[in-house]
């Protein structure tokens, strides 16, 4: 919106176009903000795991070990998501973000295998968090990957 001082003296309020300033602030966030935002987020689903595991060491080993493998893939996502601009960076952090999301469902719906435990409860506190992290990882590695190619065609 302007305001225009009219020759009588009046003023009159006219809508118009953002000015290119605004439009600025309106644009999608820039390739390095979404890779730190990234890399925050896969650092975080390794901590929450980090966090879920000593309670699967002595109930469900194999899940403890998985956690661990989780864990262990988050650290280089990070760093390789941190330091290059890259398709197959995004990739990785999609399956990082993508892989506990799916587990997290199967276990709460018709259960892991060794670990009928978790079938419905689906509001672990813990849980929630991973979920939220992971489906908004998910939805801005899809984002970036989305926009990568349409800038490529």
């Amino acid at each position: 919106m302007e305001t225009k001082t009219q020759s009588n003296g009046s003023r009159l309020v006219t809508l118009a176009a953002p000015a290119a300033a605004d439009r600025a602030l309106a644009a999608p966030i820039s390739e390095s903000t979404a890779r730190v935002m990234g890399t925050m987020a896969v650092l975080g689903i390794g901590v929450i795991h980090i966090l879920d595991s000593a309670g699967t060491y002595h109930s469900t080993r194999w899940i403890f070990w998985a956690y661990i493998a989780l864990i262990a893939a988050s650290v280089p996502a990070a760093i390789v998501l941190l330091h290059w601009t890259s398709v197959l960076a995004w990739a990785l952090v999609t399956g990082v973000a993508a892989g506990p999301l799916i587990a997290y469902l199967w276990s709460r719906s018709i259960g892991l295998p060794g670990d009928a435990s978790d079938i419905g409860n689906w509001l672990c506190t813990l849980g929630m968090v991973a979920l939220f992290v992971e489906s908004s990882l998910l939805a801005l590695s899809i984002t970036r990957i989305r926009g990568a190619r349409r800038r490529i065609a």
